[in-house]
């Protein structure tokens, strides 16, 4: 009769490790939140710190600082609270060859630059996608799972030329980084938001691979950064 080794501890601990860290797609708690709750309010603050903690402000700009040669309209999906289009509105390099159009499924905020369109849409329900060769998504992809992706990833091959994205990178370190924030003072809602996002997540090409974007028609460019920072830069040949 043939004997099975016992398996290892330790390589238990890694299959459960890889396990837990499968991609998982959960509601937000402040998506669920009155946007002018004081927990809500607290909750974008905190956001915006974490957004100039893991350096994503900037690499957008940077990004369309270099990339953007041109006058080229462009959207951003899940724009939020406004902070990004308002720091490239702001930006002397950008604002003559930039129109950004915010799409979210909230009000205009306070901070969108007035002289740019702000459109109250769900991504999902968007029909404008032609009118934009450059797309910017910060935060946003990680909210949906495959199908809705997919969905997105089809529109976008229709007419983007050239997406910015950020994402959460999924691994155990920015878990780690999320309870030493939370251990600095980040709320119960950030904290348990920020693991909700972590947890869904990308590494590697699965971005590029959920949006169903093919290397026939396009050039990726993906970087993960220490501060838990995924970025994809997908331009079309």
């Amino acid at each position: 009769m043939k004997k099975t080794a016992p398996s290892s501890p330790s390589g238990d601990m890694v299959w459960e490790r890889i396990r837990l860290m499968e991609r998982i797609v959960r509601p937000e708690i402040l998506d669920r939140l009155p946007p002018e709750s004081p927990e809500a309010m607290r909750a974008r603050r905190e956001l915006r710190r974490i957004n100039r903690l893991m350096g994503n402000f900037a690499w957008f700009r940077r990004e369309a600082r270099r990339r953007v040669r041109e006058f080229t309209r462009a959207v951003e999906i899940g724009a939020g609270d406004g902070t990004l289009g308002r720091l490239l509105y702001l930006d002397p390099k950008l604002r003559d060859k930039l129109v950004l159009t915010g799409l979210d499924r909230i009000g205009r905020p306070a901070a969108w630059p007035l002289p740019w369109e702000w459109r109250r849409e769900d991504v999902r329900e968007f029909a404008g996608w032609e009118d934009y060769p450059l797309v910017l998504a910060n935060l946003v992809f990680h909210h949906f799972g495959a199908e809705d992706l997919r969905w997105i990833g089809r529109e976008l091959d229709r007419s983007c030329r050239l997406l910015l994205a950020v994402e959460p990178a999924r691994r155990e370190l920015h878990l780690a980084e999320l309870r030493l924030l939370r251990l600095c003072g980040l709320s119960r809602i950030t904290y348990e938001d920020g693991r909700t996002s972590i947890h869904a997540g990308f590494l590697g090409g699965e971005l590029v691979e959920a949006l169903g974007l093919s290397a026939k028609h396009w050039k990726f460019d993906v970087e993960v950064t220490l501060l838990g920072a995924y970025r994809l830069v997908a331009e079309r040949h």
